[in-house]
């Protein structure tokens, strides 16, 4: 849909490994190629971008490096890099370009897809020591039509951030989610915005966030080990009846929170 502000349509091809989606494909890109063969998605493609969970991404590469045109460059969408980056460059050499649209919601499938999803998004590409110039410009070229506002970093560097800024959130919702399901329905007519907001993300999609959490579980669990430490700090100023150190607590967090925010 991003695309197509810069191209007829006829020129884009999708691909998906399941027919059931064809038709909805279809209508929402009335003007792009639907098909469930790869071969015929990607056979003269210039850029592919890989959009499926990060296990189907770091599988990809065998059948890619068999399809593509020699010219081709590849990206991804994918929420993991190390992984990715390690499975593709072996098959498909300097001319993939990992990448991650920090872009979306809890929400998945083409009904969630929108136009002006990128718009303003930051999108992190992740180049190494084997990129190839000439993909890189592509790719970055790619995500900047899109309306993504780049960075880069290295594959490594993108997982250790993300696990504190991504993948951490989600999995502390899920756990917030988990200290009230023996409370039944209550929740539902009792809990107030701050809860729902917290929570939002905990309602995306199990089996691919299953995947980005074991995909990048050392850096998640480095980054579960700080939030435990600064839980385990509040819990002793609170035990101990220590107003100042949970003003101190407090104070901080919203003042980073405040520096945090995006300016209007």
């Amino acid at each position: 849909m991003a695309i197509e502000r810069h191209s007829s349509g006829s020129d884009v091809s999708l691909w998906t490994r399941n027919e059931k989606s064809t038709a909805a494909l279809r209508e929402a890109l009335p003007h792009c190629r639907v098909t469930t063969n790869l071969p015929d998605a990607v056979g003269q493609a210039e850029i592919v971008v890989l959009c499926t969970p990060p296990e189907a991404i770091s599988g990809s590469g065998p059948l890619l490096a068999e399809c593509l045109p020699a010219g081709a460059c590849v990206t991804d969408a994918g929420s993991i890099k190390a992984q990715i980056v390690a499975a593709l460059e072996p098959h498909l050499g300097g001319r993939f370009v990992g990448a991650h649209p920090m872009a979306g919601s809890e929400q998945s499938g083409i009904e969630a897809a929108r136009a002006n999803l990128f718009e303003g998004a930051a999108c992190i590409i992740t180049p190494t020591n084997l990129t190839d110039p000439d993909a890189l410009a592509t790719v970055r070229a790619f995500w900047a039509a899109a309306g993504c506002i780049l960075h880069e970093v290295t594959p490594s560097e993108h997982d250790r951030l993300l696990a504190r800024i991504s993948h951490l959130p989600h999995a502390a919702a899920a756990a917030l989610v988990h200290t009230v399901i023996g409370l039944g329905e209550v929740v539902t007519h009792l809990a107030g915005n701050g809860y729902r907001d917290t929570t939002r993300i905990a309602a995306g999609p199990p089996d691919m966030w299953t995947e980005i959490l074991l995909g990048n579980r050392a850096d998640v669990i480095s980054a579960i080990d700080d939030l435990t430490g600064s839980l385990d700090g509040l819990k002793s100023a609170l035990q101990n009846a220590d107003r100042p150190a949970v003003q101190r607590f407090l104070e901080l967090s919203s003042q980073s929170r405040m520096a945090q925010r995006k300016p209007v």
